[in-house]
């Protein structure tokens, strides 16, 4: 699902601005202006029974073409990144539940953290067994149709 995510930034990304994205970094010989996307953590919250809550954070880093225009060049990527990371993904649509950026030296960075549950597979587990203490049968199961009665000492 987390690949699935970042798939989709990149799609929308892509969409939006028509520029080079890249996965992790700029390659050398890489063409500016462009956009990175590298997802930087991942969160899991267990809930109840096999239900867990998972947030990925994704940063995109868009790299300025000219080194004069960064401050305007850079706020506008960052606007229209708001819009295009919004809700991303054709088939299966995400919402971002958090979005936040900064300047940096040659353009700007923007942090979208996106939330899913999953259910886990259930685990097949054996039946128990019974309980021995001291070589003996704990109190309480059946045997042979009769169930043993304890006794307080």
């Amino acid at each position: 699902m987390t690949e699935e995510i970042r798939r989709a930034v990149i799609k929308a990304i892509s969409e939006k601005f028509g520029l080079p994205v890249y996965g992790q970094g700029v390659p050398q010989g890489g063409k500016r202006p462009c956009f990175t996307v590298e997802i930087t953590g991942l969160k899991q919250k267990r809930l109840l029974g096999r239900r867990a809550t998972r947030k990925v954070n994704i940063d995109i880093r868009y790299f300025c073409g000219e080194a004069k225009a960064v401050s305007a060049e850079g706020l506008a990527a960052a606007e229209g990144l708001y819009e295009a990371l919004c809700i991303i993904g054709t088939d299966e649509k995400f919402a971002a539940s958090g979005m936040k950026h900064e300047k940096t030296a040659d353009g700007v960075k923007v942090t979208a953290e996106y939330e899913y549950h999953i259910i886990f597979d259930e685990e097949d587990t054996g039946l128990m067994e019974r309980l021995e203490y001291n070589g003996k049968e704990a109190v309480g199961y059946e045997t042979e149709g009769d169930i043993q009665q304890g006794t307080a000492e």
